[in-house]
């Protein structure tokens, strides 16, 4: 993935501007599987930061991938980097997911 498809596009860094996100927002799997592959082990240390162990850190990186892909066209609309916008992205969703109680099994 090149800095041009990760970086906005305007140099004021406006929303709506990242391409590699457009292109997951349309569906493009090539570009998603980029995006994951740039990103994947920064998502993973801040799964593993929120998780009790591996096995609860890789559920909470799927679980912020799915959100990512299916909020693609949302997130787009961040001001920022594309790199700001996925780590901040999976931040708030392994948060909310680590501050729920545990359940029984």
């Amino acid at each position: 993935m090149t800095a041009a498809e990760t970086e906005p596009h305007s140099a004021k860094g406006g929303s709506g501007q990242h391409l590699v996100l457009e292109r997951v927002a349309a569906g493009d799997r090539v570009a998603f599987g980029n995006l994951y592959d740039a990103f994947a082990t920064e998502t993973y240390a801040i799964c593993l930061y929120h998780s009790a162990n591996q096995t609860a850190a890789e559920k909470s990186m799927t679980k912020a991938w799915i959100f990512i892909w299916s909020h693609a066209a949302a997130l787009n609309n961040q001001s920022g980097s594309t790199q700001s916008i996925v780590l901040s992205t999976t931040w708030s969703v392994t948060s909310k997911r680590s501050q729920q109680p545990a359940r029984k099994k």
